[in-house]
């Protein structure tokens, strides 16, 4: 088998879905106090980490009324299209996220969506119902705050494939400095360019699924029709 020309490292909650999934249960199923300590976390105080540890275990109710609230969730109507044609191409798909992976592996499976992998963090319950969250994939050096460190997922060897990062938000701040082609939106599209950091903008996947495209057929020398793209880049 051929090694991947690029793998694809994707945001979940904002990017992938309509609207940041952990926000909706915490204001549907939540105790208040979870906003004082959301505030912290927009005002720098806390990481995400100590953020979802204090947050998840006010959501009420299990994972019977999480479960409940995921059927309001919509994901991107482009995704579905955009991850087959990633399995159609043989470019690794994964998710990489400061979510849930019990959230994002139902929603997927609701949408009949297969990913390569899916990088987050847990959610536990107790026999009563009570709620919890563990981070399998922390900062090694413990620099990073979040409950997933994704530039350390994302700066893993993937020998010569392009390292493709897609975000939309402040978790993806970290890993969008080990990419080498970035497609951002909303708060990561600001950020970036506030800072000079090289991304490409994005409204949807078909914008990146025709971006890509044009990057492999230049790669096979077999380019025909330019896409004109806004958001592409000269860098690749």
């Amino acid at each position: 088998m051929s090694r991947p020309r690029a793998i694809i490292y994707c945001d979940f909650d904002g990017t992938v879905t309509q609207g940041d999934v952990i926000d909706v249960l915490l204001t549907e199923l939540a105790d208040q106090s979870w906003r004082e300590i959301e505030a912290d976390w927009e005002q720098g105080r806390i990481g995400s980490r100590e953020c979802l540890a204090r947050q998840i275990p006010l959501i009420r109710g299990g994972w019977l009324a999480i479960e409940q609230q995921l059927r309001h969730i919509a994901l991107d109507p482009t995704f579905p299209a955009f991850a087959a044609w990633c399995k159609a191409e043989g470019l690794p798909l994964c998710i990489v996220s400061d979510g849930l992976e019990r959230v994002i592996n139902t929603l997927l499976a609701r949408a009949h969506v297969t990913v390569d992998a899916v990088w987050a963090n847990h959610l536990d319950e107790s026999p009563s119902g009570k709620l919890a969250i563990r981070f399998p994939y922390p900062s090694l050096d413990g620099t990073c705050r979040a409950g997933l460190c994704k530039c350390q997922v994302i700066a893993r060897n993937t020998g010569d494939a392009l390292r493709v990062v897609i975000g939309d938000g402040r978790s993806d701040w970290c890993g969008a400095t080990h990419a080498e082609w970035l497609f951002a939106k909303s708060q990561l599209l600001v950020y970036c360019r506030a800072r000079g950091i090289a991304c490409s903008a994005f409204e949807d996947f078909d914008t990146i699924r025709l971006a890509l495209t044009n990057w492999l057929e230049k790669k096979r020398g077999t380019h025909r029709t330019v896409v004109a793209l806004s958001a592409v880049t000269d860098a690749q």
